[in-house]
């Protein structure tokens, strides 16, 4: 059901976007992006599993943004961005020997993972009338497309550079945020705001996970310029 909602407002989004390009202005900016990153971690069941500890780490984001203004106060809103994040959990498993009288013990698996994505947004931004001179609300809601391009991945056994070893290629995020934009005259449009990016897909493989299912989220403090 995620996955159907998204497509559609991927395919509203695109709409919008062609009428923009033919029809309105075009605003280019750059942003630099402090966020915070974190994921939730369940069993293949997406039941909770005992005995998890995780924690979340400080990354950044940074690229080209781009406004198609279809109408006075909406905008198509994508980009290009270089994501920086991670995470790190770890949890207990019980291991039963083959020995003629079987013994169990409990060890610990673990998970330090720094990845860079390469991410599209694509949402759609509405804007408020001033509420002083040159400042305006604004907010976003929409998906963010994520291709996993590398990868650092420590675990109890190993450290890995194979991002195709851990990682699916492709992460598909539900993305809403708030802030402001303030105009300076004859320079450009400051932007600053918070946004919150959901991730809808699973983000590691199936097959190198330990029956473990992750889903990777961040925070983040958007900080951009359009001129």
């Amino acid at each position: 059901m995620r996955k159907l909602t998204f497509l559609a407002l991927f395919f509203i989004f695109v709409g919008f976007s062609s009428k923009a390009l033919a029809q309105s202005p075009v605003r280019l900016g750059l942003k630099f992006n402090p966020i915070i990153s974190y994921v939730r971690v369940t069993d293949e069941d997406k039941k909770s599993i005992d005995g998890l500890e995780k924690s979340s780490k400080l990354g950044f984001s940074g690229g080209l943004m781009l406004d198609f203004n279809f109408f006075e106060r909406a905008a198509f809103h994508t980009g290009l961005l270089i994501v920086r994040k991670g995470y790190d959990y770890s949890y207990p498993f019980s291991v039963t020997s083959n020995d003629s009288i079987p013994v169990t013990t409990t060890e610990t698996r673990s998970i330090d993972a720094s990845i860079t994505t390469v991410e599209f947004p694509l949402a759609l931004k509405m804007r408020s009338g001033d509420i002083a001179d040159g400042l305006r609300i604004r907010g976003l809601f929409g998906g963010q497309l994520g291709l996993n391009v590398s990868s650092k991945t420590e675990t109890q056994a190993e450290t890995s550079r194979k991002t195709s070893d851990y990682y699916q290629p492709l992460s598909v995020d539900f993305l809403v945020g708030a802030g402001v934009e303030y105009d300076i005259e004859s320079v450009g449009t400051l932007d600053f705001g918070l946004s919150y990016h959901n991730g809808l897909t699973r983000f590691n493989k199936k097959k190198t996970s330990d029956e473990i299912r992750v889903l990777a989220h961040y925070f983040s403090l958007d900080i951009g310029f359009f001129f």
